[in-house]
């Protein structure tokens, strides 16, 4: 399940960094300051070492946009965001907040919230699936105790078989925490839109800048390109509410179903 969140532009032209993760996740953090406790609660023990982390968000999505000197120059009166988990909990808890207090910091610039709803839901009743991506794909590598030279060793892209691999056997970690019950057979076939990719000349793969709180940065490698995958039905709904891939809760791997009927 996910939510939507409306944001009104102060002015006629806002800007913010392209790269407005470190921004977003800052914001959940503090809208679910209080309830952090009670949302650890919510997934088996030891599933997380980091507290509450099963949700992902996507980019904003701004219909005009500009961007200028690595900013994104806001021109749309309104632009949105979706923030999607299977814990329905963590997702009241972030519309209330946002509902409660109305105007909140990205960045260095006040907005204000005009709207949060829930997303209906599509139906899953096929062991096949297309999704296009709300926020980029990535996944790290089997750590094998050795330090990377580089943060662009740590991923794992599309022509390696360690992408496959490491994709599935996140989906079975997510499916057991949040099912509380283990995948005994994952049937799993995940296929990147070849006619997107030719239209692309193959660069599918792009780089974010990742801030974090000790002013350091990270380069994130990762994927974005619609796909098609096959899967049962609860997995498939796995993936829609809690992201493919890895590094969710920082913004990667959300997912919007492609023609498909909703409840």
């Amino acid at each position: 399940m996910r939510i939507k969140i409306t944001f009104r532009n102060p002015k006629r032209k806002t800007y913010l960094p392209i790269n407005t993760n470190y921004y977003l996740v800052k914001l959940i953090k503090q809208l679910t300051f209080e309830y952090r406790r009670y949302l650890s609660s919510l997934v088996p023990e030891g599933s997380s070492s980091k507290g509450f982390d099963l949700y992902t968000f996507s980019q904003l999505i701004i219909p005009e946009r500009k961007i200028e000197n690595f900013m994104i120059g806001i021109l749309s009166r309104e632009f949105y965001w979706y923030v999607a988990s299977p814990y329905y909990q963590f997702l009241g808890i972030l519309a209330k907040e946002l509902r409660k207090h109305k105007r909140f910091k990205i960045y260095d610039v006040y907005f204000e919230v005009e709207n949060v709803r829930f997303v209906p839901e599509p139906e899953f009743k096929d062991n096949e699936a297309q999704f296009t991506c709300l926020s980029p794909v990535t996944v790290l590598k089997e750590s094998r105790g050795k330090k990377h030279k580089s943060d662009f060793k740590k991923y794992a892209l599309p022509d390696n078989k360690e992408f496959y691999a490491m994709l599935e056997k996140d989906i079975r970690n997510k499916f057991r925490v949040i099912h509380k019950k283990t995948i005994d057979h994952l049937e799993f076939d995940l296929e990147f839109d070849k006619e997107y990719i030719r239209r692309r000349n193959n660069r599918i793969t792009k780089v974010i800048t990742l801030e974090k709180e000790s002013s350091r940065q990270e380069q994130v490698r990762c994927v974005l390109a619609p796909f098609k995958i096959k899967a049962e039905p609860e997995v498939l709904k796995v993936i829609y509410d809690a992201g493919i891939g890895q590094m969710n809760a920082l913004g990667f791997g959300m997912v919007e179903m492609v023609h498909q009927h909703r409840k």
